[in-house]
């Protein structure tokens, strides 16, 4: 069955690209798109009342997801970006399928950036949410792109911690070693692949760095950025990496093979949520050092 999602009538300089995530943790990936767009129509919606998503199954991931999207559909966006490391894992194949309209996740693209840094066909580590971990779609798709080594590791603490303004610090760090001092010594990438977890990635860096002794970089849209040097210069850096460069990939490639994009262009932003636009937005700062318009109350399907 194929679904078309009604979109209205689109009319110039009204188009739009929108981009779901289960909360604000999304706002990471956005930011990084309309730094480089910074004119780009755009639309966020945070399910934030059936949040988080990690601990459910994945027909109720789906069924929220293709509720989001007919919502967004109706608010005329064109291309949809699933910016939640648990709903690209388990529903962004589906959806493709059911929807008429572009949708991009963050697996593929990520995986594969992820694969062309591993140096050597060395390890690569994957941290998420539990419902992430267990799906194994990561650790799938990363070996299509050749990646024969993958260590996995559901890290959901860093997800209430980040929502708590805690990203630094003692807390922080006490978390990191939990989840990280059994990393292997051969990873060389670390995916970050929970919206959330690049606001945790300072803390990452500092625990990883004086574990493995060697230096750790961010690598994201904006390019890289050392956040651990280590005294030892024998060994390449650890490269944590978030998914915000597949995703503006995937936004340039839909821009470049839209013969007027310019239709998407006139600074119009649209936040909305499920639940408490109050503590959203005041959470929803925390993800975007951009000013944010106020958020809007919606309901969804099943709600």
């Amino acid at each position: 069955m194929n679904i078309a999602a009604q979109s209205g009538s689109t009319t110039l300089k009204n188009r739009r690209i929108a981009f779901f995530d289960s909360g604000q943790g999304g706002l990471t990936v956005w930011e990084s798109v309309v730094g480089r767009y910074p004119h780009l129509n755009t639309i966020y919606l945070g399910d934030n009342a059936r949040y988080p998503y990690g601990n459910k199954g994945a027909d109720t991931v789906t069924r929220y997801a293709s509720e989001a999207i007919l919502f967004l559909a109706a608010q005329k966006a064109e291309l949809i970006v699933v910016a939640c490391g648990t709903a690209s894992s388990v529903a962004v194949a589906r959806l493709k399928q059911v929807f008429r309209l572009p949708v991009v996740g963050i697996v593929e693209g990520f995986c594969s950036e992820a694969a062309t840094l591993s140096i050597n066909s060395r390890r690569v580590a994957v941290l998420g949410t539990r419902f992430t971990v267990a799906s194994g779609r990561f650790e799938a798709v990363l070996k299509e792109s050749g990646v024969e080594n993958v260590w996995q590791r559901a890290c959901p603490l860093f997800v209430p911690l980040v929502e708590e303004g805690v990203s630094r610090g003692e807390i922080a760090e006490a978390a990191c070693r939990m989840y990280l001092s059994d990393m292997p010594d051969d990873v060389d990438v670390v995916m970050l692949a929970c919206t959330h977890f690049p606001r945790f990635a300072g803390a990452i860096a500092n625990t990883l760095g004086m574990l493995k002794n060697r230096s750790v970089v961010l690598r994201s849209a904006e390019g890289e950025i050392t956040l651990f040097t280590s005294s030892s210069s024998s060994l390449s850096p650890i490269v944590l990496l978030d998914s915000s460069s597949s995703v503006l990939a995937s936004v340039e490639t839909f821009l470049g093979n839209h013969a007027n994009s310019d239709e998407f262009q006139g600074s119009e932003c649209s936040l909305f949520c499920t639940d408490a636009p109050a503590r959203f937005a005041q959470v929803a700062q925390l993800f975007a050092n951009k000013e944010l318009p106020e958020p809007k109350l919606i309901s969804l399907g099943s709600l």
